[in-house]
């Protein structure tokens, strides 16, 4: 039932924080940015500035990335212990790091060399994703609220699983926000 519900709040959060959120973050940076951008082409390959047809497949898509995201997320409240606040900053700096800084923040391609300032690019390219993961967490556990015997997984989960799985499912986001702080590291020495 938690995947479920996961991937509904990531259906929403997707559809929100990578599609709207990343359109206005593209328009932005084609504000803040020199003229040479326009027409320009970007990394997800839509044309800088330009808001089409391709907008629609951007929002489907990240839609949909955001509720197999959000899946993940369920089965991993099963066995995450913590209060509500700590697993929304664990799972946004999780993908915020993993997502933004290991996966769409890159030192090759137009959209980091390009745009500017390329400390706004990153920011926003970091909070989006980051924002993502607060809003999947914070969502699903008000949506299983209002599900009766939905608190039936996490209960097996704290009785079969316990202290060692809850450490497995932090260390779980931990090791996905070093990759991605590791790789957000190499790309900005090559970027600055």
């Amino acid at each position: 039932m938690s995947g479920v519900v996961g991937s509904v709040a990531g259906l929403g959060a997707g559809l929100l924080w990578g599609g709207v959120g990343g359109r206005i973050a593209m328009r932005v940076l084609f504000l803040t940015s020199n003229e040479h951008v326009r027409g320009i082409t970007s990394d997800d390959g839509f044309e800088i500035g330009r808001i089409s047809f391709d907008t629609i497949v951007l929002l489907v898509f990240t839609s949909i990335l955001g509720a197999i995201a959000g899946g993940v997320y369920g089965l991993l409240r099963i066995i995450l212990r913590g209060p509500r606040w700590l697993r929304a900053a664990g799972v946004g700096v999780a993908t915020a790091a993993g997502a933004g800084g290991g996966v769409i923040v890159k030192a090759e391609g137009v959209d980091f060399v390009f745009l500017e300032p390329l400390w706004l690019a990153v920011a926003l390219f970091l909070v989006i994703p980051g924002a993502w993961g607060m809003t999947v967490v914070l969502l699903t556990e008000r949506l299983l609220r209002t599900i009766p015997s939905s608190n039936l997984p996490t209960q097996i989960g704290t009785r079969y699983g316990g202290p060692v799985a809850s450490a497995a499912g932090w260390l779980f986001l931990g090791a996905i926000t070093a990759a991605g702080l590791t790789d957000l590291a190499a790309d900005l020495s090559e970027l600055t």
